[in-house]
């Protein structure tokens, strides 16, 4: 009798797994198969002439990626690569800003899921590659720590990637990370696509949500965002709540940028001033949060083990700039009311 109970609950258990993974999708992705461990080396196959050419074109070009699995074995794909992204595609000489493109037909012969694209982001400060090298770290450890706060984030992967050049055999490596699909990030938070309305109050953002996403953005210090255009900021809907998920954040002070430039719009003077841009709607409870997943935030970066002294210190101190001033009236008083206000 104990046996059959056993079995019977057994039973239950792995249908109502089952259905959870089947609702959430059952098979892995490729950005699944990439992501690991911390750092994955990666080899991507491509002319390097014709990618780096004119960053006006949109053209897709093809290439061979290879790495290792978590199981030890060797893939290769043949990809497609398109420049993407505005100011860092006009202004980095080297690879610029990709986007990768798997074949879908490929991924269900593998029996992966459909989610077929994700963002490269590559370096974008051709003057110190030292420098380059902490500003991609600084950048992927600030959607590390957007991730601790919640789910409804997109997950990224820090690379080690060899470029080798089809025509001339040369190779160069630098760090990178990919970030996962929008549309692979929706179906695992069981959100959808949405369309902004005209008329901005007829968006029914959620405004908790908002003001995690707003108090994330003043703690990094970054200006750099609109949900009103889907500035570096992707809108989806999930039950009847409006989502405001970010992305891009290399405008920021926590990653500091020697490019970068301070948002006017605000009357910033500094890369590392900030401002918040959310409600100060019940502003207590979810400093409240923020204060409980300190020590989780903190933790992202001690066990890195990826900055210098130098970058650590920078991001270290800077957190503290927003942890000891964490209280109502310090937000307030850097607060801006052109967006948000709307918030449901």
């Amino acid at each position: 009798m104990r046996n059959l109970f056993i079995v019977i609950i057994g039973t239950i258990f792995s249908v109502l797994y089952s259905n959870t993974i089947l609702a959430k999708g059952s098979n892995p992705s490729i950005f699944d198969q990439l992501n690991h461990k911390e750092i994955l080396n990666v080899t991507i196959e491509v002319d390097v002439d014709e990618l780096t050419a004119d960053w006006r074109n949109d053209d897709k070009y093809r290439a061979v990626m290879s790495f290792k699995d978590n199981k030890g074995n060797k893939q290769f794909w043949n990809i497609k690569l398109q420049r993407r992204g505005k100011f860092r595609r006009m202004h980095c000489s080297g690879i610029p800003p990709l986007k990768i493109f798997f074949d879908k037909e490929i991924l269900a012969q593998k029996g992966l899921a459909k989610y077929d694209d994700m963002k490269l982001v590559n370096y974008c400060y051709d003057e110190d590659r030292e420098v380059a090298k902490e500003l991609i770290f600084k950048e992927y450890l600030a959607y590390q720590l957007y991730e601790q706060l919640t789910e409804e984030s997109f997950r990224t992967q820090l690379l080690r990637v060899t470029y080798k050049d089809i025509r001339s055999g040369k190779k160069f490596r630098q760090y990178a990370f990919i970030i996962e699909d929008a549309a692979e990030m929706r179906a695992r938070i069981d959100a959808k696509k949405y369309k902004l309305k005209e008329d901005i109050a007829a968006n029914p953002f959620h405004e908790r949500q908002l003001q995690l996403m707003a108090l994330f953005q003043y703690m990094i210090g970054n200006a750099d965002f609109d949900p009103l255009v889907e500035k570096n900021i992707k809108v989806v809907e999930k039950q009847e709540r409006v989502l405001a998920i970010p992305y891009d954040f290399d405008f920021s002070g926590f990653v500091n940028p020697p490019y970068g430039k301070a948002n006017t719009r605000y009357k910033l003077d500094n890369m590392v001033d900030r401002v918040y841009l959310g409600s100060a709607d019940s502003l207590e409870s979810m400093i409240a949060y923020f204060k409980d997943k300190k020590s989780d935030l903190y933790t992202v970066i001690e066990k890195s083990d990826l900055l210098n002294d130098f970058s650590e210190d920078h991001v270290i101190s800077y957190l503290d700039s927003f942890y000891d001033h964490l209280t109502v009236d310090a937000i307030v008083a850097h607060q801006a009311t052109e967006i948000y206000s709307y918030g449901k």
